[in-house]
């Protein structure tokens, strides 16, 4: 597992997420299905600005960071 930052285009409530998932799509979509099933704010502002890998669960990483499941 690995731990994201989503930023999104809008919101400005909710511009960075933190979500841990498997891999940058399953993160988006994970922010993404909670705020349609909500119906926050305009669809253009669901939209995806950047996603940052900001840790991993794994012993050797790129990122430096270990995450701890």
């Amino acid at each position: 597992m690995k731990l994201f930052r989503v930023n999104l285009k809008g919101l400005n409530w909710l511009r960075s997420s933190y979500v841990v998932a498997e891999d940058t799509n399953l993160a988006y979509e994970k922010v993404r299905k909670y705020l349609d099933e909500k119906d926050y704010g305009f669809r253009s502002d669901r939209e995806l600005e950047s996603i940052q890998l900001l840790a991993e669960d794994n012993d050797f990483t790129d990122v430096r960071t270990r995450l701890f499941l």
